[in-house]
Parts: structure tokens; C-alpha cells; sequence
């Protein structure tokens, strides 16, 4: 992934979060702004790229989350994009992340 070229700050998270999901409301993408901003998950390139896939697969992961919620979705998408296999938890959550990462569209 190559460097960020904008400065990752709580305004820039924001508007990745809003581009990519327009429909949610702006108090839950302020939630989980601030929840990525603080837990330093993501270089501001790599929370782009997985809104991006995540917002194109949220059918895909739907069929294996049922209550899918955009924490819910960073999550997955940060596991099945950035983390080995090795490091997704439990037999059955490794099931779930193997399935939706088979389906995925780039």
C-alpha cells in the first residue's frame, strides 16, 4: 500500500467513512470515526481501500452476518484484507472470513 497522501485526521476518516457509505447516519460514521481514528487500525490508504470493497461486498458479507453494522463491516473488511488467516479467531468466524473472502469483487 503505498503512503498516505492526505494527513490521517478525524475530518479525513470522516469523509472517507461518508464518500463510501452516504446512507448511514452521520452520528454512527462519527461512532466509528472516532473509534478508527483512536484505535490507529488503519493508515488513511488502507481505510479507503476497504470502504471501497466493503461498500461493493456488503451483500457478500451480509449472507454471513446477519446483524451488519458499519463497525461490523470495517472489521471484516480490515481482517479479510489486511490480517493472515492465521490471526481471524475461531474456527467458525475463519469459516465466515474464508466464504466472504471467495466472493469478494475488486
Amino acid at each position: 500500500m503505498r503512503p498516505d497522501v492526505y494527513p490521517r485526521t478525524l475530518e479525513n476518516i470522516k469523509a472517507v467513512l461518508l464518500f463510501y457509505f452516504p446512507r448511514i447516519s452521520h452520528t454512527e460514521i462519527d461512532v466509528n470515526a472516532e473509534r478508527v481514528y483512536d484505535q490507529r487500525k488503519f493508515k488513511l490508504n488502507e481505510l479507503e481501500h476497504c470502504c471501497a470493497v466493503v461498500s461493493k461486498n456488503e451483500k457478500v458479507i451480509r449472507q454471513f452476518y446477519k446483524a451488519v453494522d458499519l463497525n461490523m463491516l470495517l472489521v471484516v473488511g480490515h481482517d479479510v484484507l489486511f490480517k493472515e488467516e492465521i490471526c481471524w479467531g475461531g474456527t467458525s468466524r475463519r469459516e465466515k472470513l474464508k466464504g466472504i473472502k471467495a466472493d469478494l469483487v475488486f
